[in-house]
């Protein structure tokens, strides 16, 4: 009788940590005509802007909305207005059971935003606070450096100024990525900087930077919660791919957080992220899976690439970048598909296929293309891409990757060479 009590009180705790709450977000919008708020949980990420979105009307300057969720995450309020425009600044919350109340300013006045109620909000403003008495100083002077150099035309290098300028003037848009994929290889060898920006303003903010990352990553270190889980999975979205510092600062705390949330969608999450990004590295091997086609039967990428020079290119129907670097390969595809070359797409679709069925009949990627639909295989995170951004990963006969994200003339440079 004992063990029957005492099973059924763990499982009641159990199913009372899954149970939904209720949480009711009101507040106040000044000083701007915006008609409504869209939310969204962040880690639902694009997909959420394609999916079903909730609407909160905005009537007289003022909005009000209860919904249930069933564990704690940040979610992000956006104005409609700002996602039409193609840029917004979000506004993240904590949802708790009761009341949260917003008073919400334009877009250029968003250091007034305040959200008041919940425990975890509350651990986030101090966090932000801590980090605004560190850096905000020492960030600010460089900012009026910077306004110095871009008035005196001594930020941009020469060269970086001549393709902007041609940028200008070209509306092909396989031409315009090109340009693109030049301009972010000059920001990131720094090459894109006069050497005055580089010692005057780069240098000392990449340092402040990192100094910052330190700081945050002692604070989430010894501030365990979700706000700060929260910190850790936004920068695993936006960082960790393109940062190797903030990648090993994630790996270094992630243990922790996995032993304390072990149940919880981030450390999900996470997991697969930190996993992919620690194997998909050149000289590593891919990682295989299996993904229904377009005709919806399941195909096993092993099966397709195995002993041949491939190219798995990550993309989607809605990714503008993504299908103007597929454009640039298929002269480079149809040069060698004959001689042993092979590409397999992966499109990351939502709600149906038909978007990318549309995408295709105006396209000329007559390679084999995989579907991942409403990332119900996790590719995106097991691959370590980042929510909004594809990927483009070169891998040998026995599977050895040769290159991430090669540039065109890299990409046919290592094929002519392998075949």
């Amino acid at each position: 009788m004992i063990r029957t009590a005492a099973f059924t009180l763990l499982f009641l705790i159990a199913l009372s940590s899954f149970a939904q709450q209720q949480c009711t977000i009101k507040g106040e919008i000044i000083n701007r005509n915006s008609k409504a708020l869209l939310i969204r949980k962040y880690s639902e990420g694009f997909r959420s802007f394609t999916n079903n979105q909730t609407k909160i009307p905005i009537k007289k300057g003022r909005f009000e909305y209860t919904f249930s969720y069933t564990e704690p995450e940040a979610y992000e309020l956006i104005f409609e207005d700002e996602i039409k425009q193609g840029t917004w600044m979000a506004i993240t919350f904590f949802p708790t059971t009761g009341t949260i109340e917003f008073k919400l300013h334009p877009k250029d006045q968003w250091e007034y935003n305040t959200i008041t109620g919940g425990q975890l909000n509350d651990e986030l403003k101090v966090y932000h606070q801590y980090t605004s008495q560190l850096f905000d100083k020492p960030k600010n002077e460089l900012q009026k450096i910077y306004a110095e150099l871009v008035e005196k035309n001594e930020f941009n290098s020469a060269e970086y100024e001549e393709l902007r300028g041609r940028l200008k003037t070209i509306k092909d848009q396989d031409a315009r990525t090109l340009i693109d994929l030049e301009m972010a290889e000059m920001e990131k060898t720094h090459t894109r900087y006069t050497e005055k920006a580089k010692r005057l303003f780069i240098d000392p903010y990449d340092s402040i930077v990192k100094l910052e990352h330190v700081a945050k990553y002692e604070y989430i270190r010894t501030h365990v919660s979700l706000a700060s889980y929260y910190l850790i999975w936004r920068d695993a979205d936006l960082l960790m791919k393109s940062s190797p510092f903030v990648a090993q600062l994630i790996s270094n705390v992630f243990p922790l957080y996995q032993k304390t949330y072990p149940e919880h969608i981030y450390t999900k999450l996470l997991e697969r992220q930190v996993t992919g990004l620690r194997t998909i590295q050149v000289g590593s091997r891919y990682i295989d899976f299996k993904a229904p086609g377009v005709d919806g039967d399941s195909v096993q990428l092993s099966s397709v690439i195995q002993n041949h020079v491939a190219l798995i290119d990550f993309w989607g129907s809605w990714c503008g970048p993504c299908i103007a670097k597929s454009r640039i390969v298929v002269p480079i595809y149809e040069e060698y598909k004959d001689k042993g070359f092979k590409i397999v797409g992966i499109a990351r679709e939502f709600k149906n296929t038909d978007a990318l069925k549309k995408r295709l009949s105006k396209e000329n990627f007559s390679w084999l293309n995989l579907v991942e639909l409403d990332d119900k295989l996790n590719l995106w995170n097991t691959y370590g891409i980042s929510n909004g951004t594809g990927l483009m990963i070169l891998v040998d006969k026995d599977g050895t990757i040769l290159s991430i994200d090669p540039k065109p003339d890299e990409l046919e440079n290592i094929i002519s060479q392998k075949l």
